[in-house]
């Protein structure tokens, strides 16, 4: 029992991170971003529903997936995976998102099942049985996978992962690309910073936006920034103040 806990837990995690890209590739597809398509509570909620799905739909079966995993080949085994992991989503949560645009979620179960099925089934079918070090190992790589997803790659290539990172992720990027940036600068600097934030924009405008605990007020005129205030929201008596803070040197 160990042994086949050790690949699923393996299998389930690389299935939850092509859940994860899956989701991401929808959202920028569908939305143009991966904010605009809930990534980071559909992470949230997933990780969640397949705890679920892992201890109903996993654990309990055991001895049938063992045998349909060595009996059948890896396509068979993988696409039949596949279309279980959708078919249990469907009947624990899915149906909510039947008659919704918001089909990206079907997506998801379908290649989250897929990967799990492929991964699982190369495991099964080896000749050795996993020891410790080797599952210490192959669970450790999604995990590392998702952390430079969420911590390294908004540090290191913010523009990059601009569209493709959480709502709250993005927020972050967007303040602290604000803070480089002060009057006088070229606009479209800024604009490339944040690649789909000023959709339309042109070279003449003022835009401003109030968010959580952060809130910017920009005006551009013949594509220089005139005026770029942005900072900490600060509540007084009822009354919420921008902070403004100092323009960080750019890099």
């Amino acid at each position: 029992m160990k042994n086949y806990i050790y690949k699923t837990l393996i299998a389930h995690l690389f299935g939850f991170l092509a859940l994860i890209l899956t989701h991401i590739l929808w959202s920028v597809s569908a939305y143009g971003n991966a904010s605009s398509g809930d990534t980071g509570i559909i992470i949230f909620w997933a990780a969640i529903f397949l705890i679920l799905f892992y201890l109903v739909f996993v654990l309990v079966p055991k001895k049938l997936l063992e045998n349909i995993a060595r009996k059948t080949n890896i396509y068979i085994f993988s696409l039949g995976f596949a279309f279980y992991a959708l078919l249990a989503f469907i009947l624990m949560i899915g149906w909510i998102f039947l008659n919704s645009t918001f089909k990206g979620v079907f997506l998801d179960a379908f290649f989250y099942g897929l990967t799990f099925g492929i991964v699982f089934h190369k495991l099964e079918n080896q000749n050795k049985k996993l020891r410790v070090k080797d599952f210490a190992l192959l669970f450790s790589l999604p995990i590392i996978a998702f952390f430079i997803y969420i911590l390294i790659l908004p540090k290191l290539f913010p523009a990059f992962a601009f569209k493709i990172v959480p709502k709250q992720t993005k927020e972050l990027i967007l303040k602290e690309t604000f803070r480089k940036f002060k009057k006088g600068d070229d606009f479209n600097e800024l604009k490339n910073a944040l690649p789909g934030y000023f959709v339309n924009s042109g070279c003449d405008f003022s835009k401003s936006a109030l968010m959580e605990d952060f809130q910017y007020s920009l005006v551009v005129e013949n594509c220089r920034i005139t005026k770029i205030e942005s900072g900490p929201r600060k509540n007084n008596k009822g009354i919420t103040e921008m902070v403004v803070e100092t323009p960080l040197k750019k890099e």
